[in-house]
């Protein structure tokens, strides 16, 4: 079944920022996914998602993050976290309008798998959800992460400057073991390393905030995460997993993969979709007649 792509723009309801949005749709989906790119990058960079469920029953839409790929924003900044959250919930909102739906399924990598879960912590966002997918979400950043900003002077330097920024300076080669994605991502003119001093500070206390929040959880979730990931600690997942008291919940690790799973090389790649897929049916069942990976 052929997606259908479509390209259009909403506006965030907070500042009224232009975010430019993706749609991968087929017209007889019985299930939609919303997914959240991470940090420095946009929602182009998944077609190894998309092609994976191309014979599912699913259609798939995303945003570029404020200040990330196509939409408005300083690179690599926002006044508050919360902003991509909010952001995050305009699109949610469109997409149940366009698609008639009242709940949707939701992805997030990295910092997107921060937001996404950031999302479903706040108020009756749960309401509108079957699920919840987080891949290698930023809820402990490494010391070393950010190789020009680090916590203490982050958090003094947002109150005097809070968007200036700064080359972050990741090791891209710490993504994945493809060199392929690796080239495409220094390549890609969307792409930046950019992060201010209060983007910085506030990535750093995702975690907490998260595990705080864990108890209120009522909506299914998937933790995936490769426990070779020097950008976003696989820790910091095993913490919110272990927060959480809702039954259903579920956590799959990889030895040995990088940041980004679902841009690792084959067959480890695959796996991971599938891992994906499996719990994406087990809630929400594809319709009869549909071809299976």
């Amino acid at each position: 079944m052929a997606y259908q792509h479509k390209e259009f723009t909403i506006q965030s309801s907070r500042d009224n920022t232009k975010l430019y949005c993706q749609a991968w749709i087929k017209p007889d989906a019985n299930r939609v996914m919303v997914f959240n790119h991470g940090f420095g990058e946009h929602s182009g960079r998944y077609n190894n998602l998309l092609n994976y469920f191309k014979d599912s029953d699913i259609s798939f839409y995303a945003l570029d993050m404020r200040g990330h790929g196509k939409s408005e924003g300083k690179r690599g900044h926002a006044d508050t976290f919360e902003l991509f959250v909010d952001d995050l919930a305009d699109l949610v909102q469109e997409v149940r309008r366009r698609e008639k739906k009242d709940k949707i399924l939701l992805l997030g990598h990295s910092m997107g798998g921060a937001v996404v879960i950031r999302y479903a912590l706040e108020g009756i966002n749960q309401d509108y959800l079957y699920a919840v997918v987080a891949s290698a979400p930023a809820l402990k950043i490494p010391a070393n992460a950010f190789q020009k900003i680090q916590i203490a002077a982050a958090g003094f330097l947002r109150k005097i400057s809070p968007a200036t920024t700064l080359d972050a300076n990741l090791d891209i080669n710490l993504l994945s073991h493809d060199p392929e994605v690796v080239k495409a991502y220094a390549e890609d003119p969307l792409v930046h390393g950019k992060v201010s001093f209060s983007m910085g500070y506030e990535l750093f206390q995702q975690g907490e905030i998260a595990n705080k929040k864990a108890p209120i959880l009522r909506t299914p979730i998937l933790i995936l995460h490769g426990l070779a990931d020097r950008i976003a600690d696989p820790a910091g997942s095993l913490e919110f997993y272990n927060h959480l008291v809702y039954k259903n919940k579920r956590i799959k690790t990889y030895p040995n993969l990088y940041h980004e799973i679902m841009n690792e090389t084959s067959p480890e790649k695959e796996n991971v979709l599938k891992d994906i897929k499996e719990f994406v049916d087990s809630l929400v069942p594809e319709k009869a007649g549909q071809k299976k990976n």
